[in-house]
C-alpha cells in the first residue's frame, strides 16, 4: 500500500515536471520568436554554401584569388604579431578600415576552418593511399 501511494506519488510529480518543462520551452519560443522553418531554412543555405565552397577548393584554381586575398592579409598579421613581441620596436602596422576588416575577419576564418580542414584530409588521405599502396 505504503509503495503504490509512493509510485503514485512519483508519477504525478514527475508529470508535472514534464508540463512545466514543455510550458517553459513553449514560453520561450514564443518570446524569442524563433520559428522553426526559419532556422531549418537558414542550416539549409548554410549548408548549400558550404557545398558550392567544398566543390570550389578542389580546383586550383580557386586557389590563386584566395591566396593573393590571404597571403597579405597573413603578412599584416604576423607582422603585428612581431609588432607586439618586440614591444612596438617594429614600425606600427596599421589598423584595416572597417569594409575591409569585415573581409578580412570572413577570409581568415575561411583561410583556417576550410582551407585548413581540406589540407588535411587531402594529406590524410595522401597517407592512407600511400599506406595502402605498399601492401
Amino acid at each position: 500500500m505504503f509503495v503504490g501511494l509512493a509510485l503514485g506519488l512519483a508519477k504525478s510529480l514527475l508529470g508535472f515536471a514534464q508540463k512545466r518543462s514543455s510550458d517553459q520551452v513553449e514560453r520561450f519560443r514564443i518570446e524569442t520568436g524563433l520559428k522553426e522553418e526559419e532556422v531549418r531554412a537558414g542550416v539549409e543555405l548554410g549548408a548549400q554554401a558550404a557545398s558550392v565552397i567544398r566543390s570550389g577548393m578542389q580546383f586550383r584554381v580557386f586557389w590563386i584569388p584566395w591566396s593573393l586575398a590571404t597571403i597579405p592579409l597573413a603578412m599584416w598579421f604576423g607582422w603585428g604579431m612581431l609588432d607586439s613581441l618586440a614591444n612596438g620596436a617594429l614600425w606600427d602596422v596599421a589598423a584595416l578600415p572597417p569594409q575591409l576588416k569585415e573581409y578580412a575577419d570572413i577570409a581568415w576564418r575561411n583561410l583556417f576552418y576550410a582551407g585548413g580542414g581540406m589540407a588535411a584530409v587531402q594529406a590524410g588521405s595522401k597517407v592512407i593511399g600511400t599506406a595502402l599502396g605498399r601492401r
